[in-house]
């Protein structure tokens, strides 16, 4: 829960002109902040954590936009720069450390 309120995926150039994405987040910050338990989120209703969630379900996401991963506090703290794929989790899967 404290992960999905840190992320910066729906800020990221990749989903930001997302309809799918603006959907999905708006929805998943309603109940997570709504909610102090230890919520758990299905995959398919998270529009961001890729790197621990998987591929983007979203197909209106642009890949030719630049990814902002390396400045994601979840990123850091989990020690993504050392695990693949690197960035571009939306497109390449959650990392593997």
């Amino acid at each position: 829960m404290i992960n999905i309120k840190r992320c910066l995926c729906p800020e990221c150039p990749v989903q930001s002109e997302s309809v799918c994405v603006e959907g999905k987040w708006r929805i998943m910050q309603e109940i997570a902040w709504a909610s102090e338990s230890g919520m758990y989120f299905e995959a398919d209703r998270v529009p961001g954590m890729y790197c621990s969630t998987g591929k983007a379900l979203c197909k209106d996401i642009n890949l030719k936009k630049m990814c902002i991963c390396e400045k994601c506090p979840v990123w850091e703290e989990n020690n993504l720069k050392n695990g693949e794929p690197k960035l571009y989790f939306c497109q390449k899967g959650e990392s593997k450390k």
